[in-house]
């Protein structure tokens, strides 16, 4: 159909009536479209059935602005990660010794804040994070060895 390949037009009013099963129908129009963001998404509010919905779609037109972070390596015991998204802020320093277990950053997510450990001894070879920055689960944090 027409609105298939070519979508629904912002601010046209124009409405479409999708039919689910026989004797179930939806009527649907493209509300507002948002700016994009530094990831290249967009959120757009569509109208189902009278009641607003937001949805985030990625624009493939957008320029995306974020750089790509580190991961760590899964299979090198001296990659620390972080567990989880949030805020992480490293303890340690490049070239200070730890020990196995030692806490060497916080993370810190929805008002809660957790220690993330070295899984073996050796000296700080590499720092990634610099003060406090976000990162998303499994991002290096820094290198052990």
């Amino acid at each position: 159909t027409y609105h298939y390949l070519y979508g629904l037009k912002d601010g046209t009013g124009e409405e479409i009536t999708i039919e689910l099963e026989k004797g179930v129908t939806m009527l649907v129009s493209l509300e507002a479209i948002g700016v994009p963001d530094d990831r290249g998404m967009r959120w757009c509010m569509f109208s189902y059935n009278g009641q607003m919905r937001p949805v985030q779609v990625r624009d493939l037109s957008a320029e995306v602005r974020v750089v790509a972070r580190e991961r760590a390596d899964a299979g090198n015991p001296g990659h620390v990660a972080a567990p989880f998204a949030g805020a992480v802020t490293a303890i340690v320093e490049e070239g200070q010794q730890v020990a196995a277990g030692q806490a060497v950053a916080t993370i810190e997510a929805m008002k809660m804040e957790a220690s993330i450990t070295t899984p073996v001894a050796g000296t700080v070879q590499r720092v990634v994070v610099k003060g406090t920055e976000p990162l998303q689960g499994g991002d290096l944090v820094l290198v052990v060895a």
